[in-house]
């Protein structure tokens, strides 16, 4: 059968446009790309990474209890005087028994646009081991760089600018994956040679191979991680499209703006108390973290883990409770989640890998290096053909001289 030439012409024309796209995307951002990718992987470990070199725990007998969240807070009022506002209390996570205290807008760091105090808490002791504002340590400010690029040290706007911008990366990153996988996509007859490397091939071809057989394994996780990373900032460009095939609320995962009763004399409820009628809504539940009150008419916010939640560290279900009556004035529960709200809430532990355990963080830990792979291969492979097509235009002209000469 012969083929149309008008349809060939047509699919090189389409081929060459793409062709454009991917080198085009390479030269502008792909440089952007090797920094999240590299900042990436760090982050996926960052909490690990954070405790690394903090003394070894020794209270793990089964007679030493763990102090209490009341205790807790004591030792951080007492530490912290000055900070009256509200803290973030979130659970050890991950194996560890360190707890975290965060003091979200400290007046040291108030011009930036992120910047809490941060104190690691040792559950068994109740003793400060560390504490630093966001940023000043070494995995801090590398999340900074894949959050931002920094520009949160120079102020909101700056901050909320770099941030827009990271996401917005995520949208190149995903023209870029998918364009590759379409000028990669081979003939199933072919599909073999298209995953693996040439033996004993030549440097070019080598280039050649590592750039398409390392884009075609790491393709699903970075198209993941670039629409993920996008969502984050530009969801509401995302929800007309769900809402085609779901309905989510207008208010989905935004924290109520809720208020305690005012009560003259009023005293505050334990963080155990708050803590009791968490569990008599979502009993079994496991407790992930406490927010206190923010100020006299705040609210307790208690965050807590149903069976099978996604978001592992930080989830979503939650309950807002009244600092003076313990009455309990709103509830989140992710197991009523519309299918849309459920995609949108599968954002953070998809993009972090949280979703899939930790073989999860593992595999995205390391796709995080292919960025730098693909583009230093991309660019050595445009180079090597810049030269070929030199040297083939320079023989052209020499024989079209003796030609004419």
């Amino acid at each position: 059968m012969e083929r149309n030439p008008g349809h060939l012409t047509l699919r090189r024309r389409f081929r060459a446009f793409w062709l454009k796209v991917h080198l085009f995307i390479a030269l502008a951002a792909g440089f952007v790309f090797v920094v999240l990718g590299l900042t990436g992987s760090v982050n996926v470990f960052f909490r690990e990474l954070e405790e690394l070199g903090l003394p070894t725990q020794t209270h793990h007998e089964s007679h030493v209890q763990p102090h209490s969240l009341d205790e807790i807070m004591q030792t951080l009022t007492a530490a912290h005087p000055q900070r009256k506002g509200q803290w973030i209390l979130v659970l050890p996570g991950y194996g560890k028994t360190y707890l975290w205290a965060i003091y979200p807008n400290p007046e040291e760091t108030m011009d930036e646009f992120y910047a809490p105090l941060r104190v690691l808490v040792d559950v068994y002791s109740g003793e400060i081991l560390k504490e630093s504002f966001w940023g000043q340590t070494l995995s801090t400010l590398i999340y900074e760089i894949h959050a931002s690029f920094l520009l949160g040290k120079l102020g909101s706007k700056p901050g909320k600018l770099g941030f827009d911008i990271v996401c917005f990366s995520g949208l190149l990153l995903l023209l870029s994956a998918l364009s590759g996988l379409y000028l990669w996509w081979p003939r199933w007859s072919k599909m073999k040679t298209a995953i693996t490397f040439k033996r004993r091939a030549s440097p070019e071809r080598f280039y050649f191979d590592l750039h398409k057989v390392t884009g075609f394994y790491a393709a699903t996780v970075l198209v993941t991680l670039a629409f993920t990373g996008f969502s984050f900032s530009y969801d509401d460009y995302l929800k007309p499209l769900i809402r085609c095939f779901s309905p989510i609320g207008a208010e989905h995962l935004k924290d109520p703006e809720l208020k305690s009763e005012s009560a003259a004399g009023g005293r505050r409820i334990s963080i155990a108390d708050a803590v009791a009628i968490a569990d008599s809504v979502f009993p079994g539940a496991e407790l992930r973290g406490v927010q206190t009150p923010d100020g006299p008419d705040g609210v307790y916010v208690i965050e807590k883990r149903q069976s099978g939640e996604a978001n592992r560290l930080r989830p979503r279900t939650k309950i807002w409770i009244d600092q003076y009556t313990g009455k309990v004035l709103a509830v989140q529960d992710p197991n009523q989640f519309t299918a849309g709200e459920t995609f949108l809430n599968l954002m953070w532990p998809l993009h972090s890998g949280e979703a899939i355990g930790l073989p999860g963080r593992i595999a995205w830990c390391v796709i995080g290096f292919t960025p730098l792979i693909l583009y230093v291969s991309g660019i050595v492979r445009w180079l090597q053909k810049r030269k070929a097509a030199r040297r083939s235009g320079a023989g052209f002209k020499k024989r079209l001289e003796r030609t004419m000469g």
